[in-house]
């Protein structure tokens, strides 16, 4: 079962998917993130995925997604975020 980002990944939820992501870093060495339900997206949702990302890399936690939405993968596109969130196999 994967990490589910839920429908909103916008700056009203950013510290609550945040304190979540840190209690799975803590209890884990792999993040599989699902990202499938997402239909609301901002800038401070995808710098926190972006930091997320980075941080399981620096501590050799494997992050991997199961599933990105459609607008998931448009909000990453428009900010050049494709690549360095690990989109590709889900963007066209």
């Amino acid at each position: 079962m994967g990490f589910s980002l839920g429908e909103q990944l916008d700056i009203t939820q950013v510290m609550d998917i945040k304190d979540r992501l840190q209690a799975e870093l803590e209890q884990s060495d792999s993040l599989l993130i699902d990202g499938s339900e997402v239909s609301r997206v901002d800038a401070p949702g995808l710098q926190l995925l972006l930091t997320a990302k980075n941080v399981c890399q620096s501590q050799s936690v494997t992050w991997k997604w199961q599933g990105a939405s459609s607008d998931l993968v448009a909000a990453a596109k428009t900010l050049g975020l494709v690549e360095p969130l690990g989109l590709k196999d889900f963007a066209d």
